[in-house]
């Protein structure tokens, strides 16, 4: 009988880094296909099983969001926690469950449950200030994330305190241009289309739609999202036909990388075929996208992009 080859961390490697670079890209299926893969790998593997899974099922429970499963998305996240809390005490164990409190937040954000995202999102913060600089990005990302939440509940004054502190820290690490600012501006713009500053609004969403085309391209869906965004400042001023110009490009991004019957999609044609029709156009809820960390092996904290209710990290929250 043939022996079986052995699983090598580097082959799961491998797929975890094509997986990251897929989300990165706003192709979330093929990361899910590849994270799966690296999980299969991870359970026949001793190496990888006890740090690998956890944070793969976080990454699933991620990309599982963007999708618009929400209860896949869920279960990968309960797992994790439920594994990250049999290790020791730690200030690595404590960062991560930072990281999975945050992402369950994002995740009952995109499902529009904000007084049960608010008790994760403000869980998350209260870890991670237990074992990162208040002035460090985590604790920005984190900050970025609960200011969305804190949008949904109308807590505009506290929200924004939160986005502020989170564009100050990022923008002395990262420089003025970086797509985490670029999330930040979105969400500031969103927030000031709440409060009727629509003049600030549309310049903080013509801001981050410019440099997430120039660190996206222009077919990312997190790119869809600031044209949403746009679209719905539009409708309200009454510019029927600007509205539909940037609505109609957000929903034909959504449907190439998401699919036609992601709930963002459905969302944003619903608005399209009321436009369309010139019939009054009913209030809906203004997508706000929290912040993005770049790797598994860093900051799994990408509560995410999805647009209907969405927030983008870490949060891309």
């Amino acid at each position: 009988m043939r022996t079986p080859r052995p699983v090598t961390v580097s082959r799961s490697s491998t797929l975890v880094k094509t997986a990251l670079r897929g989300s990165a890209r706003g192709d979330y299926r093929l990361a899910e296909q590849r994270l799966q893969q690296a999980l299969k790998l991870a359970r026949s593997s001793t190496t990888l099983s006890e740090v690998g899974r956890p944070a793969l099922w976080n990454e699933l429970g991620m990309v599982c969001k963007y999708l618009g499963k929400f209860d896949k998305a869920e279960r990968y996240y309960r797992r994790a926690l439920r594994y990250a809390r049999r290790f020791s005490k730690t200030a690595d164990r404590e960062f991560f469950l930072a990281d999975l409190y945050h992402n369950l937040g994002g995740l009952e954000h995109a499902r529009q449950h904000f007084s049960r995202a608010e008790t994760y999102a403000r869980k998350g913060l209260q870890l991670r200030l237990g074992c990162a600089k208040p002035d460090s990005i985590a604790v920005a990302a984190d900050r970025a994330a609960l200011a969305a939440i804190l949008d949904g509940l109308d807590k505009h004054a506290e929200s924004e305190r939160h986005y502020r502190a989170a564009l100050r820290t990022y923008r002395r690490e990262y420089g003025p241009d970086h797509l985490e600012i670029a999330l930040i501006l979105n969400n500031l713009g969103a927030l000031c289309q709440a409060t009727g500053r629509t003049r600030r609004a549309e310049f903080y969403c013509r801001s981050a739609l410019e440099m997430k085309r120039r660190k996206l391209g222009d077919s990312h869906p997190d790119v869809a999202v600031t044209m949403n965004n746009l679209g719905m400042l539009y409708v309200g001023l009454g510019k029927s036909s600007l509205a539909r110009v940037y609505l109609q490009q957000a929903v034909q991004i959504l449907k190439a990388t998401l699919g036609a019957r992601h709930p963002s999609t459905r969302a944003v044609g619903r608005m399209v075929i009321e436009l369309s029709d010139e019939r009054e156009a009913p209030e809906t809820a203004t997508l706000v996208v929290p912040s993005c960390s770049q790797a598994l092996s860093n900051q799994p904290v990408r509560p995410g992009g999805s647009v209907a209710g969405a927030q983008n990290n870490a949060s891309r929250c």
